[in-house]
C-alpha cells in the first residue's frame, strides 16, 4: 500500500509539473509565475492521490468496476467539453458575422473605419486591441489577426487583408466588408444546415449508449438482480466494462464523424 501511495504521489507530481517553457521564462526573467491550472487538473491530482490508493485495493471485480466507472466519467466530461467547445466557436462565429453586417453599415454611412472599430468595440470585446491600436495610430490588421487565432474569429483575417489592403490602395472598406459580410451569412447558412443535419445522428449515438441501462431497469421489474450479476462476479464485471467501452466508442465514433462533417468545407 505505501509503493502504491507513492507512485500516486509521483504521478501527482507529474501531473502539476509547470511546462519546459516556464523554466526558461524563469530563468531569464520574463513573464510571471507558473500560470495557473485548470479546475480539473487539480480535481485530477486529488483523485489520484487520495483515491488511488483506496481503488487499488479493492478485490478483482471490484476493482474492475471502479475502473470502469472511472473511464465512463473521463470520457462523458470530455464529450461535455468538446460539445461546449462547440457552443463556444459558435455563438463567436455568430458574433464576427454580426460585427461584419454592423461595420459595413457605419462605413456606409461615412464613419471612418477607426471611429467605427472604436464605436463597436464596446459591444465586441474582442475588438479591444485592435480598437486601442487604431485610436494610437499602430497596426490595426496584425491585431486583428492576432484575435483571428481563436477558434470561431477566423474571420477577423478577412476582415484584416481588407483593412490592409484599404490602407495600403485606398480601396473602399465598405464594399469589401459588404460582399466578406454576404459570404459569411451564405456560410453561416450552410453551418445552420450541417449541424441540423448531424444533430439527430448524435442524439441517436447517445440514445444507443444508454439503452443498456434501460435494459437493466427492465431486468429488475421482472423479478432479477442484473445489478448484482454486473458488479458482482467477475463475468458480469467484465461484460459490463466491455459494454461500457464498446458504448463509449460508438459514441466517439458518431461525435468524429459528425465533428468532420462540420468542418468540411
Amino acid at each position: 500500500m505505501t509503493v502504491v501511495a507513492a507512485l500516486a504521489a509521483g504521478l501527482a507530481v507529474l501531473l502539476r509539473r509547470p511546462p519546459d517553457t516556464w523554466w526558461v521564462r524563469h530563468r531569464l526573467g520574463v513573464g510571471g509565475g507558473v500560470a495557473a491550472r485548470p479546475a480539473a487538473t487539480t480535481g485530477l491530482v486529488l483523485l489520484v492521490v487520495i483515491g488511488g490508493p483506496v481503488v487499488v485495493g479493492l478485490p478483482g471485480p471490484r476493482l474492475v468496476l471502479a475502473l470502469t466507472i472511472a473511464g465512463a466519467g473521463g470520457f462523458a466530461l470530455i464529450q461535455v467539453r468538446a460539445s461546449r467547445a462547440r457552443a463556444v466557436v459558435r455563438r463567436r462565429r455568430a458574433e464576427v458575422a454580426d460585427l461584419l453586417g454592423l461595420m459595413a453599415g457605419e462605413l456606409r454611412a461615412g464613419i471612418l473605419p477607426a471611429h467605427a472599430l472604436a464605436g463597436l468595440a464596446p459591444d465586441f470585446g474582442f475588438l479591444a486591441a485592435a480598437a486601442r491600436s487604431a485610436h494610437i495610430g499602430g497596426d490595426v490588421p496584425a491585431a486583428l489577426r492576432a484575435t483571428a487565432s481563436a477558434p470561431g474569429r477566423e474571420l477577423l483575417g478577412e476582415l484584416a487583408g481588407a483593412w490592409h489592403v484599404a490602407e495600403r490602395a485606398g480601396a473602399p472598406l465598405a464594399r469589401v466588408l459588404d460582399r466578406l459580410e454576404e459570404s459569411t451569412r451564405a456560410e453561416r447558412e450552410i453551418e445552420r444546415e450541417v449541424e441540423s443535419g448531424v444533430a439527430p445522428a448524435r442524439a441517436t449515438g447517445r440514445l444507443m449508449a444508454v439503452l443498456p441501462a434501460v435494459g437493466m431497469a427492465l431486468g429488475s421489474g421482472m423479478g432479477g438482480d442484473p445489478l448484482a450479476v454486473l458488479t458482482g462476479t467477475w463475468a458480469g464485471v467484465l461484460c459490463l466494462a466491455a459494454g461500457v467501452g464498446l458504448a463509449c466508442t460508438g459514441v466517439g465514433w458518431v461525435e468524429r464523424i459528425a465533428d468532420s462533417v462540420e468542418r468540411a468545407p
